[in-house]
């Protein structure tokens, strides 16, 4: 038996890294995400380290103590009540997702790692106990987002699951490729803990440029017959941003944005959409001041609302 929180197929989410996290989360912002029109709020990049620390992006959440044989919170002490007031009375926000992993990351491999040297198990490592602890810690997180883009290592990912099913999580996976290993797992899981996967973020954008919900739903009913995909799938699509690495401006605007969502209208598969990210929307201004955008958002298309707006208007929600 579990804990397990109902959850409901967004229509609408979006992720967010380090904008989501202290001093960043300011009372300003939190109130731009209550009202912006986000059903979901996808909070990333969570990473597992080799010791089984839980990281958000460079900053040590939870630490397993070895002399105290116990986990310790060891974040910023105020964000647990930022998120519930973020999730709280006036706000569209109904449910969060704790995304772990993303791209060059390591972080399945490292606990692809921390399963084998255990016996092939979770059962009383570090890992664990720091979930728990998590669990407690963030109540309005209910549902842990698996965005694998190495290792793809199906068993030890498919037990993660199951003990992170076992805490009281909800699971939804983020693939861009590898189908057989997404449609396996969700075999796996379906056959053990039915219904605990409840959706795909499916990543439509950058490396995952080209992916249709509706052909990724063939895979699953291929993979598992008789599986149900109608609304299974969020499709997607990254804002403007300046990738300082490519030294290139990439992402869409709004209205392109809006664009990319309209291709995948009335697709039985599409339960909603999400944009990748909002650090990237309400960064956008200040870079802009530094890298002139040749194909520039105007004002009344560069806002979260506007993205999300684009998400709704695009797949006609």
């Amino acid at each position: 038996m579990t804990n397990e929180t109902t959850v409901t197929i967004p229509k609408t989410a979006a992720f967010g890294e380090g904008i989501l996290y202290p001093p960043n989360l300011t009372p300003d912002l939190i109130s731009t995400l209550k009202t912006s029109g986000i059903e979901t709020l996808i909070i990333g990049l969570f990473h597992i380290e080799s010791n089984g620390d839980i990281v958000l992006n460079d900053t040590t959440l939870i630490h397993y103590d070895e002399s105290q044989q116990k986990s310790i919170y060891v974040g910023d002490p105020g964000w647990s009540a930022q998120l519930q007031e973020l999730i709280g009375t006036e706000s569209q926000i109904t449910q969060m997702e704790a995304s772990i992993g993303g791209w060059a990351t390591g972080d399945y491999e490292r606990i692809k790692t921390i399963y084998q040297d255990n016996g092939d198990s979770f059962n009383n490592t570090a890992v664990q106990s720091n979930f728990q602890l998590f669990k407690s810690e963030f109540p309005t997180i209910t549902l842990i987002d698996t965005d694998v883009e190495e290792t793809y290592d199906q068993t030890s990912f498919v037990a993660f699951c199951q003990m992170l099913i076992a805490i009281g999580f909800g699971i939804t996976f983020c693939p861009y490729t590898e189908t057989d290993f997404w449609t396996g797992s969700l075999n796996a899981l379906n056959k053990s803990n039915p219904g605990a996967v409840k959706w795909w973020n499916l990543q439509c954008y950058a490396g995952g440029g080209g992916n249709d919900p509706d052909t990724w739903a063939g895979y699953i009913t291929s993979a598992i017959p008789g599986f149900k995909t109608d609304g299974f799938i969020l499709a997607s699509d990254w804002s403007r941003f300046y990738n300082t690495q490519d030294q290139a401006w990439e992402g869409d605007c709004a209205p392109a944005f809006e664009s990319l969502m309209a291709t995948f209208k009335g697709e039985a598969s599409v339960g909603g959409g999400f944009v990748w990210n909002i650090d990237q929307v309400e960064g956008y201004e200040a870079e802009l001041k530094i890298h002139p955008d040749p194909a520039e958002c105007s004002k009344t298309d560069r806002s979260l609302s506007d993205y999300i707006q684009a998400i709704n208007n695009g797949l006609g929600n």
